[in-house]
């Protein structure tokens, strides 16, 4: 059975990857979810995410994941609407 854990910083994001989680996911109004799969690689320092939705990719940093100019992570973590699904 799968288990839900809420996300809301980076250094939980860290912690949760090295869970090997099935996908991340925001989650939408109305129940929706917009599914990504994130690995972390430290030698550059940046967050290789997937996003599930359309296909894209996207390499950031911390700073980068955090701001609302480049991803929709941050601001999902502060809200309180960012999630690993674990087994």
């Amino acid at each position: 059975m799968s288990k839900f854990i809420r996300i809301k910083s980076p250094g939980e994001l860290l912690d949760a990857i090295e869970r090997k989680p099935f996908r991340f996911f925001i989650l939408l109004n109305y129940g929706a979810w917009s599914v990504k799969r994130i690995r972390y690689r430290p030698r550059q320092r940046v967050f290789s995410i997937h996003n599930e939705i359309d296909g894209t990719r996207q390499e950031l940093t911390c700073a980068q994941l955090m701001s609302p100019r480049n991803s929709n992570i941050g601001p999902a973590m502060r809200a309180g609407c960012f999630y690993a699904e674990v087994a």
